[in-house]
């Protein structure tokens, strides 16, 4: 589990620098042009009354325009990027990637330029959740923030769930969400967030879904179980489940409500198999993302 945690923290860096030269193209670019904005007495409501209903189209300018400005909150702890985030977003509040860039970027300002920016990106992130169209990348960034920042298991394995249930979510984000939590260390916590959203919920659909978490992390605890008693009779961990089957110490492989496949460690810890994922996430990456 720690390997899938350093690879979500690469990923985020990753795209961060990524973004942190698109954000410097487009400062450099736009410096010339500033008189290209939208003039200081426009108001969101103004713009898009103005605009002819091409919301979207004029969200996108402005976003050219205000990206660049978060450097400014690196480096001198200037809010402009807030404030212009607010107004293009009120323009066209279903405009989702300003919301993500947000939430993964703000984490990462020093707390001298931005002491609450871990705080201000939770917030940016629940007004795309409320306000924007379904876009994985808002729950994935807040549930590794949570993770990374907050060391708060509980949210983290909630916003991971969300975004592994968010249409479009590609197959790699989707299998690291889905296996959020399955490592011993944090399986009891984890179990104990399902047990609780089960009995607290009167969504069907939310209920099978905490129902297949929560049979998940038993089916691991009785193949750990089972490993153990392997090695006392044999006086080593089995290289497989099916290990288990041919020696008689279980009747059958669980299988998972996901669509993995279990696997024994060298250590003789169950876990799940991520890097064969299961054919619905190659199906359709616009359907909705469900066993």
């Amino acid at each position: 589990m720690r390997r899938r945690h350093a690879a979500a923290r690469g990923f985020a860096v990753a795209a961060l620098l990524a973004a942190a030269v698109g954000c410097q193209f487009w400062y450099d670019a736009a410096r010339p042009a500033a008189a290209a904005s939208l003039p200081p007495a426009f108001t969101p409501e103004m713009t898009r009354l103005a605009d002819m209903g091409f919301h979207p189209a004029v969200a996108s300018f402005l976003w050219a325009n205000t990206m660049p400005s978060i450097l400014d909150l690196f480096f001198r702890g200037h809010t402009e990027y807030l404030s212009g985030l607010a107004f293009l977003t009120s323009v066209d509040p279903k405009f989702g990637y300003p919301y993500a860039f947000s939430v993964l970027t703000l984490p990462v300002i020093p707390t001298s330029s931005y002491p609450d920016a871990v705080g201000e990106s939770f917030k940016i992130g629940k007004e795309g959740l409320a306000n924007a169209d379904p876009d994985w990348r808002i729950p994935y960034y807040m549930a590794i923030n949570y993770y990374l920042e907050r060391h708060d298991l509980k949210d983290a394995a909630r916003y991971f769930n969300l975004a592994a249930t968010t249409p479009g979510v590609p197959e790699y984000a989707a299998s690291f969400a889905l296996n959020f939590g399955v490592d011993q260390r944090n399986r009891d916590r984890v179990r104990n967030l399902w047990i609780t959203v089960y009995k607290s919920s009167n969504d069907p659909a939310t209920k099978a879904r905490a129902a297949a978490y929560i049979a998940r992390l038993n089916d691991l605890d009785y193949l750990d179980a089972a490993s153990k008693a392997y090695k006392a009779r044999f006086g080593a961990y089995p290289t497989s489940t099916a290990a288990l089957v041919a020696r008689g110490i279980i009747p059958a492989v669980p299988v998972d409500p996901f669509g993995y496949s279990f696997i024994i460690r060298k250590d003789g810890a169950s876990d799940v198999n991520t890097s064969k994922p299961p054919s619905y996430l190659f199906r359709n990456e616009q359907a909705q993302v469900l066993p």
